[in-house]
């Protein structure tokens, strides 16, 4: 089997596509079922479908009422019902900020996305680490916040871990945010909010922003090298 890497991520960003709404639910999943991976040219946002999945009949009243007020949607209808999700064909904004078309560019795979906390869970795969690293690049450039959850290899000499060595890259402090926000579950979808975590370590939810994106920082260099 070729060796490939699966990258694990979170990104949130204000005008990643459908910010608002998922801040606005506080049940329920939403997942990209289809979307183009070039970006549009006719001067209108590009059409993708999204499943919003175990909602209740409230869920859905909250999630329908945001898009209507969602900067990053043009145009919505529900398309599909059934009995544990819906179907949702929207079209986007021209305020909606995408990424997928560079993934597409860099000849990375997309393999899920789905809501969690206050953005999006990406499950990439590349034929190498470089990719991702471009990719982490490019969401800097982009001000979007991008926090690697897991990094491993399939195929010859997989391995299952980004690294043994990176604890002693991270200060005490950065290695206690990182065991604290994963322990009480920040980057899963009915995790903690940044706002608990940071009660939790006494600081501000800026702060913690700042240890995030420094603790991923580290992590990157560790993983791709300079």
């Amino acid at each position: 089997m070729t060796l490939s890497f699966i990258a694990e991520l979170h990104l949130s960003h204000p005008d990643l596509p459908l910010t608002p709404t998922i801040e606005s639910i506080s049940t329920g999943t939403i997942e990209v079922d289809a979307q183009p991976l070039t970006a549009p040219g006719n001067g209108t946002g590009p059409t993708v479908f999204f499943s919003l999945r175990d909602a209740d009949d409230r869920c859905v009243r909250t999630f329908e009422s945001a898009l209507a007020r969602d900067h990053t949607v043009n145009e919505w209808q529900s398309e599909l019902e059934f009995e544990d999700c819906r179907i949702y064909k929207i079209i986007l904004s021209q305020h909606a900020k995408l990424t997928a078309p560079e993934i597409s560019t860099l000849g990375v795979r997309i393999l899920s996305i789905r809501s969690s906390g206050e953005g999006w869970q990406f499950q990439l795969q590349a034929s190498d680490k470089e990719r991702l690293g471009a990719y982490w690049q490019y969401c800097r450039d982009e001000d979007i916040q991008f926090t690697l959850e897991k990094l491993y290899s399939t195929g010859t000499s997989a391995q299952t871990d980004v690294g043994n060595h990176l604890q002693a890259h991270l200060t005490e402090r950065q290695q206690e945010v990182a065991r604290t926000a994963t322990r009480m579950g920040y980057y899963e979808s009915d995790g903690s909010s940044a706002a608990e975590v940071a009660a939790e370590l006494d600081i501000s939810p800026s702060t913690l922003s700042t240890h995030l994106r420094r603790i991923t920082a580290k992590l990157f260099s560790h993983v791709f090298g300079s």
